[in-house]
């Protein structure tokens, strides 16, 4: 029997993802469109490169015998904004995505550092966003690798194809947002990997990251930069899970 996965914080590993588009809408959304609106304009006042593109939210999902399944809603990205900026009012859904935790051969961990303008801006995160429309197939399904993949190369410039990918998925639930995280180890050490990814995003003519911190240890309360959510994933990793 499927259960739902707990609303406390927790990283847990699964073999298979099954991720479907639903058909339903989000009844916040529509119940709060004046004041949507109203926050739209405010934040691309002080971003102006904020783009009200669709994305998804996710119903919470279900785990049993190794396999995450969940079903995702299309909204607006400004929709989505006035919900994380008010503290996820409505729990009804998640924010649920997709990231890659890139490791160096010796098993540290590097996050990205993402520059201003963006959703996080100015913390370290593992590289990743949201699903959208190009993620879903004509079945209804979503390739949450090809999303987990589309947008590593978007932020750091290598492909899958330059990692190792760990089989299944590193699973880490905060609250109301949930990161499906692939886990891909280089061949290089750990400033060597740095160093390429530097390489990488300074050749990039609109770059999303400014810089890549390596974590050899779980960060510690001195990281207060570390987005939560990275925050419990890294901590797993390097602690053996």
């Amino acid at each position: 029997m499927s259960e739902s996965i707990s609303d406390e914080s927790e990283v847990l590993r699964v073999d298979r993802c099954r991720l479907r588009r639903s058909d339903g809408n989000w009844a916040f959304a529509d119940q709060n469109r004046l004041n949507i609106e109203a926050h739209w304009k405010r934040r691309c006042d002080s971003n102006p490169g904020f783009f009200n593109g669709r994305v998804f939210i996710m119903e919470p999902p279900r785990v049993s015998s190794g396999l995450l399944e969940a079903d995702l809603i299309e909204t607006d990205f400004a929709s989505f904004l006035f919900w994380k900026d008010n503290g996820y009012p409505d729990a009804s859904v998640r924010d649920g995505f997709g990231s890659a935790l890139i490791r160096a051969c010796g098993g540290e961990v590097l996050l990205g550092r993402q520059l201003p303008g963006q959703v996080n801006s100015g913390r370290l995160y593992m590289p990743g966003g949201f699903i959208d429309r190009s993620d879903v197939g004509d079945d209804g399904l979503i390739d949450i690798d090809g999303s987990i993949a589309r947008e590593v190369g978007e932020e750091t410039g290598l492909g899958f194809e330059h990692f190792e990918r760990r089989a299944g998925y590193l699973v880490t639930q905060l609250d109301c947002q949930i990161s499906i995280a692939v886990e891909l180890i280089s061949p290089l050490e750990a400033e060597s990997l740095r160093a390429l990814l530097l390489e990488r995003i300074s050749q990039q003519s609109d770059p999303e990251l400014a810089d890549f911190a390596i974590f050899a240890e779980p960060p510690g309360e001195e990281d207060s930069d570390v987005a939560a959510f990275s925050r419990l994933a890294v901590a797993a990793v390097l602690q053996g899970q």
